[in-house]
């Protein structure tokens, strides 16, 4: 913006310049038509006499003071860049806030003023740096070290970098008494004040960090907009938001433990997370086991008692005809059935000691078969 105005002041001081050299020949003009006219009848001079005789100084005096109109009027074309925007003033009176982008006109100088501004660049600000700004070596006044109380009474060092955008131009150009800088700083330092007031320590310093910032930005804003100094905030950020050198190492030791205790809350978290569900399979799964047994007993102890039912009433029927003792020795020998493989048996000598446990290694079995009545059955 700055090379723009350097630029614009030179075409108007060229422009000022060029009127004033057309003037001049106009007037040498004059002088020289009416020093021809009025020498005497010299060689030379009646030459010069005779070559512009045909020359009508009126005419002549007339056409350039037209042109030299035409000149002034046409001084007032300007042209306004993507990206910019001008403020049109007329004796210093603001008469058009923000021109756009294209060709213009306005009355010429000293009547009406352009003043381009960039209104698309993006600035950057540093706040609570205590060491020079390379962005503006020409800074009459370097940031200094920004330290504000929180809510909590503890104190807090910033660095806050800001960016910020002319918003409206007349306003930037004319309410505001001290550079873009200056102000968006001011701004800042006061609205990091409020908002670290409202705020604990501990909030600003870890979990409520991004709130904080944006409450910033919204404060930065207010302030500017009630400045009315056509200044937006693009975005506010923290560089570094630490405690005092005095007590740094208290406060890295409380917040290393708030992160373990964070991690530990997490995995036991996850911990849970993990277990619940499986435990719940599992009871699941032994529900629905235990559920499948019960059935299948239940259903196993119905055939059972059909399958009795069947055999009582046979045996009622054949008990007649077979007598008792019959029926009752086959019920036996059909448990036996079901007893006696379920049994290892040993065959050692009367007499003779014996290593049980090489028994229990090598065992054998032997199948006991039931006793036969005399008559074979």
């Amino acid at each position: 913006m700055e090379q723009t105005k350097n630029i614009k002041h030179y075409i108007e001081n060229l422009s000022k310049q060029a009127l004033t050299a057309v003037a001049f020949l106009v007037r040498f003009a004059q002088r020289l038509l009416t020093t021809i006219r009025s020498a005497d009848g010299s060689s030379a001079m009646t030459d010069i006499r005779q070559a512009f005789k045909h020359v009508n100084a009126r005419f002549v005096s007339r056409n350039i003071v037209l042109i030299i109109i035409a000149i002034y009027f046409l001084s007032g074309v300007y042209i306004v860049k993507s990206g910019e925007a001008a403020v049109v003033t007329r004796f210093g009176k603001v008469i058009n806030p923000k021109v756009t982008e294209g060709l213009h006109y306005r009355l010429p100088w000293p009547i009406d003023k352009e003043t381009v501004v960039n209104i698309s660049e993006v600035r950057r600000e540093s706040v609570g740096l205590s060491s020079p700004e390379p962005e503006h070596p020409k800074h009459l006044e370097q940031p200094g070290k920004l330290q504000v109380l929180s809510g909590d009474t503890n104190i807090v060092d910033y660095e806050v970098i800001v960016q910020y955008q002319v918003r409206e131009p007349a306003d930037y150009l004319f309410n505001i008494d001290y550079a873009a800088y200056q102000t968006v700083r001011d701004a800042v330092r006061a609205a990091v004040t409020k908002v670290s007031a409202e705020t604990a320590v501990d909030n600003i310093l870890t979990s409520e960090r991004q709130s904080v910032l944006n409450r910033l930005q919204k404060e930065t804003q207010t302030l500017l907009d009630s400045y009315k100094s056509g200044l937006a905030i693009v975005s506010v950020n923290f560089q570094k938001a630490y405690p005092p050198d005095e007590v740094a190492d208290a406060f890295r030791d409380v917040s290393s433990a708030r992160e373990d205790k964070s991690k530990i809350m997490n995995e036991a978290e996850g911990y849970k997370n993990s277990v619940i569900p499986e435990a719940r399979g599992q009871a699941q799964k032994l529900i629905t086991e235990a559920s499948s047994s019960a059935q299948a007993q239940i259903n196993e102890a119905s055939g059972s008692a059909v399958a009795f039912s069947g055999v009582l009433a046979e045996y009622r029927t054949n008990s007649s005809i077979y007598g008792e003792q019959v029926t009752r020795f086959r019920l036996y020998l059909e448990r036996m059935e079901k007893i006696f493989p379920r049994i290892v048996t040993y065959i050692v000598k009367p007499g003779e000691k014996v290593n049980l446990k090489l028994l229990e290694n090598n065992e054998t079995k032997v199948n006991v078969f039931p006793p036969q009545t005399e008559n074979g059955r």
